[in-house]
């Protein structure tokens, strides 16, 4: 028991020693900066998605050999992920505050392919609060301090779209209540964009597409 806890206890040392080291770092920096690049290689096309929950509890499940080159990559920020078009070719990549990840080809996403046709529909759409009716009639609304967020921002050029989805907005009911926004919102084409893109990246880190160039 004593040489389990000490190995907890040392484990932990660990992890904070490294988090502090990118503690001068952080993912919107790194976004910010990225997007310049891109725009100084004329990509005038790019999205920026974020997905990460608040007030959640995280497992790493690290082995002792991997300890000493351990960085919790979302603490304090999850990753980011960012695609563009460049060239007529599609790309996308992954923004940490522990590494810097290689450019990949995405020729084959159907993001864009949905994006574009229904752009003007999409930059319109309005993503509805959870509401719901009691008996008097009346509608209130109801909220969470502790959720689940995706969000997108796309730039074309100088114009930008931007769209937060809160996941409980997008539940059908919350204890006895029910979302009477909720049939609005999952029909949104913003968010089958959401649902795409999530999908996109959740395939990449799956085959391993992101492929480390560098330790920050």
């Amino acid at each position: 028991m004593t040489k389990r806890i000490l190995f907890l206890f040392l484990l932990s040392i660990t992890f904070i020693g490294n988090a502090q080291t990118n503690l001068g770092i952080n993912t919107e920096d790194l976004v910010s900066n990225y997007i310049k690049l891109l725009q100084s290689r004329k990509a005038d096309t790019i999205c920026v998605y974020e997905s990460y929950c608040v007030g959640s509890i995280k497992v790493y499940d690290v082995s002792p050999s991997e300890v000493n080159n351990f960085c919790m990559e979302d603490f304090p920020n999850d990753p980011v992920y960012i695609f563009w078009i460049e060239k007529g070719r599609k790309y996308l990549t992954k923004i940490s505050i522990c590494a810097e990840y290689n450019e990949s080809l995405d020729d084959e996403n159907i993001f864009w392919h949905m994006f574009f046709p229904n752009k003007d529909i999409i930059e319109k759409e309005e993503i509805k609060r959870f509401a719901y009716k009691e008996s008097n009639n009346k509608i209130y609304h109801s909220a969470v301090s502790h959720s689940c967020h995706q969000n997108f921002k796309i730039l074309l050029g100088s114009q930008i779209i931007k769209k937060r989805f809160d996941s409980f907005n997008l539940q059908k009911e919350n204890g006895s209540k029910t979302n009477i926004n909720y049939d609005h919102n999952i029909n949104l084409r913003s968010k089958q964009v959401i649902d795409i893109l999530k999908k996109t990246i959740s395939e990449a880190e799956k085959n391993n597409t992101f492929k480390k160039i560098k330790s920050r």
